[in-house]
């Protein structure tokens, strides 16, 4: 199963687990088996359906942005890393 890793600042949607095991097909259906039962999470990682701007995914260490974005296939031993910013001063 594919794994999601989880960066600090999300980690509290996860029960502070870094590294989650996710089903899902595409990278699409990862995040949206990952954000289901947190729609909290979802809000961070999303406006309406798009991903915000300051949200990176990569599929394997290369950015979904170069490949087929939200639509990437995924197999069982990838690794999807979430990148958020985290902005403020």
């Amino acid at each position: 199963m594919p794994v999601v890793v989880v960066p600090s600042s999300l980690r509290r949607y996860t029960e502070q687990q870094a590294r989650v095991s996710v089903s899902g097909g595409t990278v699409s259906d990862i995040l949206d088996n990952l954000t289901g039962g947190a729609p909290e999470m979802r809000s961070h990682l999303f406006a309406s359906d798009k991903l915000r701007h300051f949200v990176v995914i990569s599929k394997n260490g290369q950015d979904i942005r170069l490949l087929q974005g939200l639509d990437t296939p995924v197999a069982a031993n990838d690794e999807i890393r979430i990148l958020a910013s985290i902005a403020g001063g």
